[in-house]
């Protein structure tokens, strides 16, 4: 009777050694299967193409309606401002990002001031000015990118993109005095679509981040009311 007992006990201990085992090896393989797939996700992002992101931001010309500056604007924008690259990683496309916002920025700026000054003309230094044909500039606007960030999901294309950039913008008057300093935020959010290229559901809401912030930076210099 006692040797049918601890047989009984040792079948039910190997019973429970072979369900451990198994146990073990399914939590290994599971382990396994994660590793691989983070190990290919790695590799695509890393070995991919890269994305062009080539923005063109309309001029914001229903928003700075009523945001005059009456004054020649000198806008310096310098190399660094001009050619700033902000560079990203797209899970949803297995592909590097790379925002061309130098590029798209200086267009956008240009032409905004130039919808709501008496003048603008383009300056590679900072106030004040000896020469004789920039005598007439009252207001020079220096902006820098401080910062961007996008947001997609990894899933659906028609799902919402978000971008957000902030620019850091320092204004001088004629004689290199520092009447504002302050960064400006802004954010742009668009739907997703289908039917166009990866790139444009990329560029869209960075666009509108971007003559969302131009239209603060603007309404801020046209409040201070120079040449009225």
């Amino acid at each position: 009777m006692k040797r049918v007992f601890l047989n009984i006990v040792r079948g039910v201990r190997t019973k429970g050694a072979k369900k451990e085992t198994e146990r073990s090896k399914t939590v290994q393989k599971l382990s396994y299967t994660f590793y691989v797939a983070v190990a290919v996700v790695v590799f695509f992002l890393n070995g991919c193409t890269t994305m062009h992101i080539t923005m063109n931001p309309k001029t914001p010309s229903d928003e700075l309606i009523g945001g005059k500056i009456p004054v020649k604007v000198a806008l310096y924008m310098d190399t660094e401002f001009q050619n700033y690259h902000w560079h990203g990683q797209s899970g949803a496309e297995m592909s590097k990002l790379d925002y061309d916002l130098g590029s798209a920025s200086k267009s956008l700026f240009l032409e905004s001031f130039m919808l709501v000054s008496k003048a603008v003309v383009l300056v590679n230094s900072a106030p004040p000015y000896s020469d004789v044909d920039k005598s007439d500039i009252s207001v020079v606007v220096r902006p820098k990118i401080v910062s961007f960030s996008e947001k997609h999901s990894a899933v659906l294309r028609v799902a919402d993109y978000h971008a957000e950039i902030t620019y850091h913008v320092t204004v001088y008057d004629k004689n290199g005095k520092v009447i504002i300093e302050k960064d400006y935020n802004a954010i742009g959010v668009v739907a997703g679509k289908a039917t166009v290229s990866p790139g444009s559901n990329y560029a869209a809401p960075a666009e509108k981040a971007m003559s969302n912030a131009v239209v603060k930076i603007i309404k801020d210099i046209s409040n201070l009311k120079i040449g009225d």
